[in-house]
């Protein structure tokens, strides 16, 4: 089963309360024919590091079992089993803090199913991934469920890659069940809802709004809409939505940057070099583990380059680029200092002297009714909100932010893409790390990619995802031999009649 809905909606805590301890206070019961005092349920958090406690994945699984009560034995037989099974031996014994965003999460998943669970409860296991890895996480979940006859309940926004697996699909808003149905059907469903419409995916999303007659069964994968688009071909056309946008202005020049943690360490970051130019925005797309966080750290002096140069405005980087800057790292919650979001906000509207009203902030964030609420017990999405909303009162030259959509639903992620050009018209400058393939495509005016170190050129989005094969979105894998431009549902429509 999936379940999505709007941010801060209550999906975690739902989920939560499924656990045998789970936190706050509740009433009502849970009916079921397990033992919930017992390891039958699993979870899986949407935070990637904070189930991780042990140095190692082979200390971290032993630990599990030691406190179980397990012998050595055991133990020794049921690691060998898991790590076979998710194929993660080789991983065993590297440390933690080596392992890439993907690799951490199969060690999450790996500690929940050595446990034996019949339930396994996962909130939004994909949030941290780039679509590869994501895409292998969820079909080794699927293997869990299909060869081991195990329930599953998985929280997610997007839809793209996990609808496929599920058979039941269920909406929560405010706290309340509004859609309770069988896959297909509730695809439609919600579709016919404007406030969920923008949750289905691309590829049923594009079926739906067509309106063409043939009659399926939701989803559709690649392959059948491929097939019914080349059917329908004479009757639709591409309409190109990329406007392309120059600017003469060079604001941040990087020059042969280079980085490793170690002496005799690999290059973290190898010889990159590129501009920001004033008034556009960035997006930068890899695997995890490649570099993209590292670069952004050795960009904004959160660490210290090998060699290499950056220049900002044409000069060398002082104190008054922290100024001009505001950076949002993958955990918000680093950002935040006081006690209430009331209090975030205030501090942050009297540090930049500000003329914006509070009340107006909480609207144009979504925070109104959460002003009295600490800033750690928001959900992930909210947390992700009030770290932007600080940003933007700011209102710097340039917005460094990584992977800021993580938590945030469907419609939040458009509004923040909104925000992000209404920032870019007023002469901001945006450079962001996203596993987001998507909204790279939609709301920025170049992308690249990272890979071992090393940043490809940046190109306007149709020209780099048009080219990628994998790396690419899910509109333009199922039609890039029919209308090779197509990133989104959006561009593809009928011929006026």
């Amino acid at each position: 089963m999936v379940m999505i809905g709007e941010t801060g909606s209550g999906k975690s805590t739902l989920l939560k309360q499924l656990l045998p301890i789970a936190d706050g206070k509740s009433s009502g019961s849970i009916e079921t024919e397990l033992l919930r005092d017992t390891n039958h349920f699993a979870y899986v958090s949407q935070f990637v590091d904070n189930q991780l406690i042990m140095e190692t994945p082979r200390d971290e699984l032993k630990f599990i079992l030691d406190n179980q009560g397990q012998s050595n034995n055991e133990i020794g037989l049921r690691i060998a089993e898991i790590a076979s099974f998710l194929g993660i031996i080789n991983l065993l014994d590297e440390p933690v803090k080596n392992l890439s965003g993907g690799q951490k999460q199969l060690i999450n998943l790996a500690s929940a199913l050595i446990l034996k669970p019949q339930v396994l409860l996962l909130d939004e296991p994909t949030s941290q991934l780039d679509p590869i890895a994501a895409e292998k996480l969820l079909q080794m979940v699927h293997k869990v469920n299909v060869e081991f006859d195990m329930t599953i309940i998985l929280v997610e926004h997007k839809l793209d890659q996990v609808i496929q697996y599920a058979n039941r699909l269920v909406v929560m808003e405010a706290s309340h069940l509004v859609v309770d149905q069988s896959t297909s059907a509730a695809l439609q469903t919600i579709f016919n809802n404007p406030r969920y419409k923008n949750y289905l995916t691309q590829v049923d999303r594009l079926f739906l709004e067509l309106r063409l007659p043939e009659r399926v069964s939701l989803p559709l994968n690649n392959k059948e809409l491929s097939s019914i688009i080349h059917h329908h071909q004479t009757e639709l056309q591409f309409k190109d939505n990329e406007v392309p946008i120059q600017s003469d202005t060079e604001l941040l020049s990087v020059n042969r940057l280079n980085f490793r943690f170690d002496y005799n360490g690999n290059e973290i970051v190898d010889n990159v070099s590129f501009k920001l130019m004033k008034g556009l925005s960035y997006c930068v797309v890899g695997p995890n583990g490649m570099g993209k966080t590292t670069l952004l750290k050795v960009i904004t002096q959160q660490l210290q380059k090998q060699s290499g140069q950056i220049l900002f405005a044409g000069q060398k980087i002082t104190r008054d680029f922290y100024r001009n800057v505001f950076v949002l790292p993958q955990d918000p919650a680093t950002l935040f200092a006081k006690d209430t979001v009331a209090k975030e906000l205030e501090f942050q509207i009297e540090l930049s002297q500000s003329q914006q009203k509070m009340s107006d902030v909480l609207e144009a964030f979504s925070l109104e009714g959460l002003e009295n609420v600490s800033p750690y017990d928001l959900s992930g999405g909210q947390q992700e909100f009030l770290a932007l909303a600080l940003g933007f009162i700011k209102n710097p030259q340039i917005l460094f932010l990584d992977e800021p959509t993580k938590g945030l639903d469907p419609n939040k992620r458009m509004e923040l893409g909104r925000r992000l050009k209404e920032f870019q018209e007023k002469g901001g400058t945006v450079f962001v790390n996203s596993h987001d393939l998507l909204f790279a495509a939609q709301y920025f005016d170049r992308v690249a990619m990272m890979f071992d170190g090393k940043l490809s050129d940046f190109n306007r989005p149709q020209t780099f995802f048009s080219h990628r094969f994998f790396y690419t979105t899910e509109i333009n894998k199922a039609l890039r031999d029919i209308f090779p431009k197509a990133l989104s549902w959006k561009d593809i429509e009928r011929f006026e009649s």
